[in-house]
């Protein structure tokens, strides 16, 4: 099953695995990713918070194929399809509209 640590904001993929086994370090937590850059995230500069348990989606490899959750490789980025981000919109925009 794959597991995508992503930005909120933009949906620049902050870490992807692939699967299990795919590297010898195993599945890192949300603190150890968002650290790495310094909880800031790299592509739109917007500070990363820790996912509420509304932001977390499990589900089959089939089912995140089927609705294109996988993230997509652009240059050498993955990125999540923005469409499945706040119906398309910025987290600032949707925030605007509350």
């Amino acid at each position: 099953m794959p597991i995508v640590y992503r930005c909120k904001n933009c949906g620049y993929v902050l870490h992807y695995l692939q699967k299990v086994g795919q590297d010898y370090v195993g599945i890192p937590s949300i603190n150890e990713v968002m650290s790495k850059n310094g909880y800031i995230c790299p592509k739109c500069k917007t500070k990363l918070t820790k996912p509420s348990q509304n932001d977390i989606l499990i589900t089959t490899i089939g089912i995140a194929k089927k609705r294109t959750m996988l993230p997509v490789k652009i240059g050498g980025s993955f990125y999540v399809p923005m469409s499945l981000l706040n119906g398309g919109k910025t987290q600032s925009e949707a925030e605007e509209e509350q």
